[in-house]
């Protein structure tokens, strides 16, 4: 609320990120072709008119949408990178994601859809470059042992499960630990999540 008791309106930046966020998951979970403006409208409770103010078209829209995906993983992995190697590099990881998947579950669901091989053509390329960092981010590519894989795959699916589905038990901020301890114990580690420096 605003000094006058009034409820603070959303910039148009922070409604643009949170219709981008909703057409990223609509995307993951149904893919390009399925996914409308009329979708995305009904999804936010903005109408079709006014998203097609702010995104010309479907194609721009879910552009833009993708593209804010990769933008935050890209701002998350940035700061991972330089963590050396190791159980620091893995909190930073894990912390990182976590609080990124809580905020933006659009882009859980984008994150969830890029694991498997994906059939939509039009998705490929961008679930690529997103597996490929969240991946990177803990040191995981085509030679990481088995062991290491199935480890971070299934923090990264527990993450993701567990960042969606938080709400109907917890508030974001009672739900962050337990996903974070969550994600920590899927990768293996016995000592507690250390805190960054």
């Amino acid at each position: 609320m605003t000094p006058a008791g009034r409820p603070v309106r959303p910039s148009a930046a922070e409604i643009d990120e949170a219709v981008l966020d909703v057409t990223a998951g609509l995307v993951a979970r149904r893919g390009v072709r399925d996914t409308s403006v009329q979708a995305v409208a009904d999804a936010t409770g903005y109408s079709k008119t006014g998203l097609l103010g702010r995104f010309p078209s479907k194609e721009v829209l879910v552009s833009a949408a993708l593209a804010q995906c990769v933008r935050l993983t890209e701002a998350v992995t940035a700061g991972v990178d330089v963590v050396p190697d190791g159980v620091a590099r893995d909190a930073a990881a894990v912390t990182g994601l976590v609080d990124l998947a809580l905020r933006r579950p659009g882009w859980a669901q984008v994150v969830l859809a890029s694991v498997p091989s994906v059939s939509d053509e039009a998705l490929r390329p961008t679930l690529g470059v997103i597996g490929e960092l969240v991946f990177g981010a803990f040191r995981v590519d085509d030679r990481t042992d088995l062991e290491r894989r199935a480890r971070v795959t299934g923090t990264l699916g527990a993450m993701v499960v567990l960042a969606l589905t938080h709400d109907q038990g917890a508030t974001t901020a009672v739900a962050r630990p337990l996903v974070v301890a969550t994600c920590w114990d899927a990768l293996g580690h016995r000592a507690p999540v250390p805190t960054p420096e």
